[in-house]
C-alpha cells in the first residue's frame, strides 16, 4: 500500500509537529525520524502544511504529466470546482488558454461531474426516506473521508454512498465523449492522488502548486496566455461543491436544521468525533441520529491543503460565489437533467475496500512500563501536555507499545533529563576542581611527609635509647615520654598524609555490603566500651553482592561510624540504612550529635581540616574516605539531619566486570 505523502529523513528535526497535526496518528517515529504509515494515512496533507522544515513531501506528478503531454495520446485537464478560489487574479479563460499552451488538448470543469452525481444523491436520498428502518447514508465525494472510513471505521463502509466522486464522474464523461485520451485532475487535494491510483479513468493528479510548477518549467505566464473557453459539457450548480453544504444545494436536498434528517459536518476533528459516535451506534445496533451525513474532511475544498494563496477562507468563498453568480445556472435539477440526458447512462457506481484491521490495546503492565521510562509513576506525573503529538501520556505510551512512537518524544522528560545532566555536569566540574586541588595538596604533602619521616625516625630511635639508659624514673624520664608520645603522633600524621597522597589501586571482589556495614558497626562501637550506643540498622535485603575493594570500603565505614561515636561521647543512637538504587547502592550513616555548622560543611573533605581538639584528629580521615569512594565511581555527601545530628550519604554505582556477560550484569 502506497500513499502520496512521504518523509525526507534528513530534514526531519524531531519537532513532532506532524504527529500533533495528523488526525489519524499515521506517523511512526523511529530513531527520531517521523515516517508515514500507509495503512493508517488518509492523505489529508495536514502534516505537509504543518512541517516547517519541508520534511513532509507530496509525491510530485509534474514529470509524469510532462511526459504525457509530449506523448502521442491526447491529454485532457480536469479543473476542480475550487479553481476560481485558487487563481484569484486569473480569468478562467486565461487559465484554460495557459493549459492548452502547456499541451493539454481539452480543459473540463469537474463541476459537471459534481452535477451528475448530485442527481444520483437526490435519487438515493429520496429512496432512503421511503425505506423503513434505521438506515443512513454517508456522502463519498471527499477521498479523505472514504480513506478514513475504510482504514479506521471499516464497520461504516457499508453506509458509504457507492457513488463516484466528481473527479471520477468527469473522467468517465470524458471517456464517453472522447474516443481515446488521458485525463489529469488539477485541484487542491492531496488525497485525490491516491484516489486516482485505483481509478481506471483518471491517469494522474496535479495539485495547484504543481500546476504552477509546470507553467514555470514551460515558461508560461498564464495572465498573458490567449483566452480559451472551457470544453463542453458546461457545469451547473455543481460549482458550489467546494463549500460546505454544496452537495446538498446541487442535489436539491433540504438541510433545514429543525426538520431535515440531514447533517453537514466539516473539519477533521468534528468529522472524526461524528464517525466515532456513528461507529459506536452501529456496533450496538442503535439508531443513527440522522439519515444522511454530508462530510468534508477540510472545511470545504476551498480550504484544501494546496490552495496556493494565503487569503482567508471567507475571501475564497466570496471569490467562488462571484464566479458562480457570473455563470448561467439552472436551479431545477430535472431541467438540468433533461438538457444533459445523453450523459445520464454513464456508470457512476463505485466500490469501497474496508480494511479488516483492528489495533489491540497493549496489556496494562506494558503501558505502565513505558510510562515509568519517562518518570511517570502515578497519574499526577502524567502532564498530558501534548508536546509529543499525542493527546495524553497514556495514548503516547500505547503508541510506544505498538512501535509507533519512542519514549524520548516526551518533552517534560527530556527537559528533566537535560536539567539533571546540567546539574551532574556542574557537580562533576566542582568535583574535578576539588580533585585537582586535593591532588596538588597531596603531591605537596607527600613531599613534605617524606622529608619529615627521616629525621622523625631518628628522633624516635634516640628517644627510646635515651629512655633505656635511665634506670630510675626521674623528671627527665617524663620529658622523654612526652617526646616519644608527640613523635609517635607526628608519625601518625605523616602516615595519614602518605595515605591521602598515594593513589591506591582498587582490588575488587564480591562482597555483601550489608554484612560489611554490620561488621564495621560492631568493630567500631566495641572500641568505645564506656559509652552506650544504640544502633538502628535498616538494611535492604534486595541489595545484591557488589564488586568493591572490601578493605578500603571498610575503612570508609569505620571512619564515618567512629566520627559518629565521637560526636556523641556519652552515647546515643546511630542509624545506618542501606538501599538498592536503580544503578547502584546507597549507605546512609546518621548520628544524634550536635551536627556540623553550615560554614564547616563545605570544608569537611578538605585535607587537614578538623573540628576536633589538638591531638585528637589529623583532618585527613574524611579526605581519604572521599578518595576511596571516588575511586569506586561513587559520591559521598555530608548534611545535617532536620531532627539534629549529622548524616553522611555514600552512593556507589554498580561495577560491571569486563569479563562478565550480559546475563551477569548487576541489577540489569
Amino acid at each position: 500500500m502506497t500513499v502520496s505523502v512521504y518523509t525526507v529523513g534528513d530534514l526531519c528535526k524531531k519537532c513532532y509537529s506532524c504527529v500533533r497535526s495528523c488526525p489519524t496518528k499515521a506517523i511512526q517515529v523511529h530513531d527520531g525520524e517521523a515516517h508515514i504509515i500507509p495503512e493508517l494515512c488518509i492523505s489529508c496533507g495536514y502534516c505537509v502544511n504543518m512541517c516547517s522544515q519541508g520534511a513532509k513531501k507530496i509525491r510530485s506528478s509534474v514529470e509524469v504529466v510532462n511526459a504525457m503531454l509530449q506523448g502521442e495520446e491526447p491529454v485532457y485537464a480536469m479543473l476542480a470546482p475550487s479553481f476560481p478560489a485558487a487563481f484569484l487574479d486569473l480569468e478562467p479563460q486565461r487559465l484554460s488558454g495557459a493549459l492548452r499552451q502547456a499541451g493539454f488538448d481539452g480543459v473540463f470543469e469537474v463541476a459537471f461531474g459534481a452535477d451528475l452525481i448530485s442527481y444520483e444523491y437526490q435519487d438515493r436520498f429520496e429512496q432512503l426516506l421511503k425505506e423503513d428502518g434505521d438506515g443512513f447514508l454517508i456522502s463519498s465525494p471527499c477521498p479523505s473521508i472514504v480513506f478514513l472510513i475504510e482504514k479506521h471505521f471499516p464497520e461504516l463502509a457499508p453506509y458509504l454512498a457507492n457513488i463516484a466522486s466528481p473527479m471520477e464522474a468527469m473522467a468517465r464523461v470524458i471517456n464517453r465523449k472522447k474516443e481515446k485520451g488521458r485525463t489529469v485532475f488539477i485541484g487542491p487535494c492531496v488525497a485525490k492522488k491516491d484516489e486516482a491510483l485505483r481509478s481506471r479513468y483518471v491517469d494522474e493528479v496535479l495539485t495547484f502548486s504543481e500546476l504552477s510548477e509546470l507553467f514555470a518549467e514551460k515558461n508560461i505566464r498564464p495572465e498573458q496566455s490567449e483566452e480559451g473557453e472551457l470544453d463542453e459539457p458546461q457545469a451547473n450548480l455543481g460549482r458550489i461543491y467546494p463549500v460546505s453544504g454544496g452537495l446538498l444545494k446541487a442535489a436539491d436536498i433540504d438541510d433545514d436544521l429543525l426538520e431535515s434528517p440531514v447533517v453537514v459536518v466539516e473539519g477533521a476533528e468534528r468529522v472524526i468525533d461524528l464517525l466515532r459516535a456513528l461507529s459506536t451506534r452501529v456496533k450496538r445496533n442503535e439508531k443513527a441520529a440522522y439519515r444522511f451525513y454530508d462530510l468534508l474532511f477540510c472545511e470545504g475544498c476551498i480550504a484544501g491543503p494546496d490552495m496556493v494563496n494565503d487569503i482567508t477562507f471567507y475571501d475564497r468563498k466570496k471569490t467562488l460565489i462571484q464566479y458562480i453568480n457570473g455563470k448561467t445556472s439552472i436551479k431545477d435539477v430535472e431541467e438540468w437533467r433533461n438538457l444533459n440526458s445523453e450523459y445520464f447512462d454513464v456508470d457512476l457506481s463505485c466500490d469501497f475496500t474496508p480494511l479488516d484491521r483492528e489495533l489491540t490495546t497493549p496489556p496494562e503492565e506494558e503501558i505502565q512500563k513505558v510510562l515509568r521510562m519517562t518518570n511517570k509513576f502515578s497519574p499526577e506525573d502524567e502532564l498530558n501536555c501534548g508536546a509529543c503529538g499525542y493527546a495524553s501520556c497514556r495514548e503516547k505510551a500505547i503508541a510506544v507499545c505498538r512501535g509507533m512512537a519512542e519514549p524520548e518524544m516526551c518533552l517534560p522528560y527530556l527537559i528533566d533529563k537535560i536539567e539533571q545532566t546540567l546539574d551532574d555536569l556542574k557537580e562533576n566540574q566542582n568535583r574535578l576542581i576539588h580533585a585537582e586541588k586535593l591532588a596538588s595538596m597531596g603531591q605537596m604533602a607527600a613531599g613534605i611527609a617524606h622529608e619529615i619521616n627521616n629525621p622523625l625516625g631518628v628522633v624516635l630511635m634516640y628517644s627510646h635509647l635515651l629512655k633505656e639508659e635511665i634506670e630510675e624514673k626521674t623528671a627527665n624520664s617524663e620529658d622523654i615520654d612526652r617526646i616519644i608520645l608527640e613523635a609517635e603522633r607526628t608519625r601518625k600524621i605523616v602516615r595519614g598524609i602518605l595515605n591521602f597522597a598515594r593513589e591506591e589501586k582498587i582490588e575488587r571482589r564480591s562482597a555483601d555490603i550489608n554484612g560489611l556495614v554490620t561488621r564495621s558497626l560492631e568493630g567500631v562501637i566495641g572500641s568505645f566500651p564506656k559509652a552506650r550506643y544504640t544502633v538502628n540498622l535498616d538494611t535492604d535485603d534486595s541489595l545484591e553482592e557488589q564488586w568493591v575493594d572490601v578493605n578500603q570500603l571498610r575503612q570508609v565505614f569505620d571512619n564515618i561510624i567512629k566520627n559518629a561515636c565521637e560526636a556523641m561521647p556519652g552515647g546515643g543512637e546511630i542509624a545506618v540504612t542501606t538501599r538498592r538504587e536503580p544503578d547502584g547502592f546507597l549507605i546512609s550513616i546518621r548520628d544524634a550529635g550536635t551536627g556540623i555548622s553550615e560554614e564547616n560543611l563545605p570544608k569537611l573533605f578538605s585535607p587537614f581540616f578538623t573540628t576536633k581538639s589538638v591531638g585528637k584528629g589529623t583532618g585527613l580521615g574524611l579526605p581519604v574516605c572521599y578518595g576511596i569512594v571516588k575511586m569506586h565511581g561513587g559520591n559521598i555527601e555530608a548534611a545535617n539531619n532536620p531532627e539534629g545530628g549529622a548524616c553522611f550519604t555514600i552512593t556507589i554505582k554498580n561495577y560491571i566486570r569486563e569479563d562478565s556477560s550480559a546475563e551477569n550484569l548487576y541489577n540489569r
